[in-house]
């Protein structure tokens, strides 16, 4: 097994990262969506790309050839009036979520803003063609339907998009359907125009962001997440189909549950 970490003179190995990952009940067969930081757990012991490798081998020896690793790859192409092109357009959300995508066998979604690399059992699932980053058909809304299990390697202080598929699912009014316009170049060479739906945060309004310490401070309150340490921070899971319906029962009845309290 290969040493992976070293946190106040403690090496971490592949062996320790799995076995905390089976201790926070990933298992054969899941579907793990991942969102990380690996700089968080401490030095490397590995030159970056034997390091990015060695992680993926970690997930993939839990959840098995029946399971799938789902990770964003973030590119905001069309935000930006990019051309998306899926082989060449580079995440912008993290070193091993672009490994990732680029490894053999993995496969890129068609979002031009939200995209994710996925590779596994039930990667079909997450190809299908979408209007709405975050409505039907989209991964968030794949993954809520299959009962994945959310993955914050490296502490629950990363960003955390589900909540917006959340509030798109619950009709709050501080966000709007914005629709972007705008060409990709599929994984043939071949140019497609697209047309999608983003819902996005309305900017007349000063304040209307998450709080997500305070959204993870009560999900743990009700034990609907596990954390363990490792190395220098923590590794945080979480039924996706628990955590969505705890949130939009409360958007329900409080459109601004999720948001900082000095709005209003």
């Amino acid at each position: 097994m290969k040493e992976l970490f070293r946190y106040k003179n403690q090496t971490y190995n592949q062996k320790d990262l799995i076995e905390t990952l089976e201790k926070l009940g990933i298992k054969n067969g899941d579907i793990i969506y991942i969102h990380s930081e690996i700089y968080n757990f401490g030095i490397p012991l590995l030159p970056i790309k034997e390091l990015l490798k060695a992680l993926i081998e970690c997930f993939f020896e839990v959840i098995g050839k029946d399971g799938t690793l789902v990770m964003p790859t973030f590119t905001y192409s069309f935000c930006n009036n990019e051309v998306y092109d899926k082989l060449n357009s580079k995440c912008t959300v993290g070193a091993l979520n672009e490994f990732f995508r680029l490894q053999q066998g993995v496969k890129r979604t068609n979002d031009p803003i939200f995209s994710f690399a996925v590779k596994g059992n039930k990667e079909e699932l997450f190809l299908k063609e979408i209007t709405s980053c975050f409505g039907k058909n989209s991964v968030y809304d794949e993954l809520t339907k299959n009962n994945a299990k959310a993955i914050l390697f490296g502490g629950e202080h990363l960003g955390f998009t589900y909540f917006h598929y959340i509030e798109e699912k619950a009709k709050i009014t501080y966000r709007y359907h914005k629709t972007f316009k705008g060409n990709i170049i599929d994984e043939n060479g071949i140019q497609i125009d697209k047309e999608i739906q983003f819902f996005c945060r309305d900017l007349t309004r000063k304040y209307n962001i998450i709080d997500q310490e305070k959204v993870f401070n009560i999900l743990d309150s009700q034990k609907l997440t596990n954390k363990l340490n490792f190395g220098g921070a923590q590794i945080v899971s979480f039924e996706i189909e628990k955590f969505y319906t705890f949130i939009f029962d409360k958007l329900t009845k409080n459109e601004n549950y999720l948001l900082f309290p000095k709005e209003f």
